[in-house]
């Protein structure tokens, strides 16, 4: 196994430097060699500067090939990069950056104020600016640097660190080292096959870990990758667009895209012969719907992928050829070659295939652990039951799954989705698993929320292909769950919306739903 994710890189830049690299629809283009020199460039830059090997080096660039590159300059430098949401507010971008200890930041200046807001919570930070029409000001100008010398990157540095939503409302960074990426990475193009032939979609924003496998797996194989921009994603046809266009033949992103591009961005009129494998993840994919895609897309291998970023990818599910399986809910798969699941009780003992349980997972993708806070690394982990000898650990994911004789898991939602409702334990995802079948229903989701008296009540967010729900819409849809579900499992209250709520990752922006629920309750007060 290489070192190092840097090793790919210059392994595929001394085998095959005119090969096309990294390209933005309409934008920049660089080939293997020229990602090579521009990479290095910034990584002599940031060392000359007094970033080391170990430091924390932020990104703040708009999706596209200057972010890529950039990425891949931090690593060299021996850093562990941070990516930050250019979209997000200025405030969420100074608390990652404080609380990493950011050494240096890669900006733009498309994203000035943000960058602004990051140099007032890290004083003394140095900014370079590698994007942007606009002077950035006291930033940095990336400059050849060449008596600085690139430090011998290995597996236990920390490659990145992904900041992801935390219960408490402060972002928690996952710090992965070189050698959990590359276990993923190198299970990732075994797996499905990534070649120095193919040409690889970059869907998901650098902050989500779905990135990880577009610009890693790519860079193993030799392959081209076509990074969409964050207007593209936001646009079904203009995404579906690229994936014609470019002839990608490898595509990845959350479950969202695929069914917007199904629905708007007229796929069955495409000339898609190109692609071969889609990858989804992030969230469920309904099973109807699952169906339609396979339909359309008969002459692609499809894989719904599962993982919290604490382990990147750990199990996947082959979908079986179109017509050949009954579903009602799209199954979460095996676990990978490199990764080992278990199912267990409240009590943290193994359960039978069959029982319901939280899902654990060991193997050479996991996480080092969160960044600057042992008690919440330290809750997430508990020890190796199955193998005490051995020195290492199971990680918690919260997921409540079952897991077939085959070895195959059903997912279940997850253990922070359970609330009990008139006393009965209900689980938000059976809901809404309900709720995707009904008449009507393009997306949905359930929230809880209190009332005044202190009971909870369940609120249903329901999306279909108008602003206003159809004639009985409510009505159709209440005696749609009452013939699928307990009385006490039905929701209370549904809001009708043109879509639901995203995040910056494309997921259900759940925070926000839940916080409606809660004003609606309280309005009715």
């Amino acid at each position: 196994m290489p070192l190092s994710l840097v090793a790919l890189l210059r392994r595929s830049a001394k085998e095959h430097p005119q090969r096309p690299a990294v390209s933005a629809p309409g934008g920049r283009a660089l080939d293997y060699a020229g990602l090579e020199r521009e990479s290095g460039r910034i990584a002599r830059s940031l060392i000359a500067a007094g970033v080391s090997r170990g430091d924390r080096v932020g990104i703040l660039i708009p999706k596209g090939v200057e972010a890529v590159t950039a990425v891949w300059g931090a690593m060299r430098a021996g850093a562990a990069y941070v990516p930050i949401d250019p979209t997000a507010p200025g405030a969420r971008a100074a608390v990652i950056a404080g609380n990493c200890g950011m050494a240096a930041l890669l900006a733009s200046s498309d994203v000035a104020g943000a960058v602004a807001a990051v140099r007032e919570a890290v004083p003394g930070l140095r900014v370079f600016q590698v994007h942007g029409a606009e002077p950035l000001a006291g930033a940095r100008a990336v400059e050849d640097a060449d008596a600085a010398v690139e430090p011998s990157v290995n597996t236990k540095d920390l490659a990145y660190i992904l900041y992801t939503s935390g219960s408490t409302g402060v972002p928690k960074g996952v710090m992965v080292s070189h050698a959990a990426a590359l276990s993923f990475v190198e299970w990732a193009v075994g797996r499905f096959g990534v070649s120095a032939d193919d040409v690889v979609s970059s869907h998901a924003p650098l902050h989500f870990d779905l990135s990880t496998f577009d610009l890693f797996a790519a860079a193993m194989a030799g392959a081209k990758l076509v990074v969409l921009d964050e207007e593209t994603v936001r646009f079904p046809m203009a995404a579906a667009d690229v994936m014609e266009q470019e002839r990608i033949s490898v595509w990845y992103s959350v479950p969202g895209a695929l069914r917007g591009m199904l629905r708007g961005g007229r796929l069955d009129k495409r000339d898609l012969r190109a692609l071969r494998t889609v990858l989804f993840a992030g969230e469920a994919y309904p099973a109807d719907e699952l169906r339609q895609l396979q339909s359309v897309l008969a002459h692609v291998a499809l894989f719904n992928l599962y993982g919290p970023t604490e382990t990147n990818v750990c199990t996947y599910w082959p979908v079986p050829p179109v017509g050949t399986w009954s579903e009602a809910q799209v199954p979460i798969g095996i676990d990978c070659e490199n990764d080992q699941g278990l199912v267990v009780d409240e009590e943290l003992r193994p359960v039978p295939d069959g029982t319901a349980g939280e899902l654990l997972m060991r193997g050479g993708t996991l996480m080092e652990g969160y960044w600057g806070d042992p008690e919440r690394t330290k809750a997430g982990f508990v020890p190796n039951a199955l193998y005490p000898h051995l020195q290492d650990r199971f990680y918690r994911t919260g997921d409540l799954v079952t897991r077939r004789p085959d070895g195959v898991y059903a997912f279940h939602g997850r253990r922070d989705h359970m609330v009990k409702v008139r006393g009965y334990r209900v689980e938000l995802g059976e809901v809404e698993a309900a709720l995707h079948r009904g008449p009507g229903v393009v997306e949905a989701a359930v929230a809880p929320a209190t009332r005044a008296e202190g009971e909870t009540e369940l609120v249903a967010f329901v999306a279909g292909l108008g602003e206003d729900p159809p004639a009985d819409g409510v009505r159709a849809l209440k005696r749609h769950l009452a013939g699928l579900l307990p009385k006490y499992m039905v929701p209370s209250e549904f809001v009708w919306l043109r879509r639901l709520p995203t995040t910056s990752t494309g997921k259900v922006d759940r925070q926000a739903l839940l916080s409606a629920a809660r004003d609606l309750t309280r309005r009715e007060r």
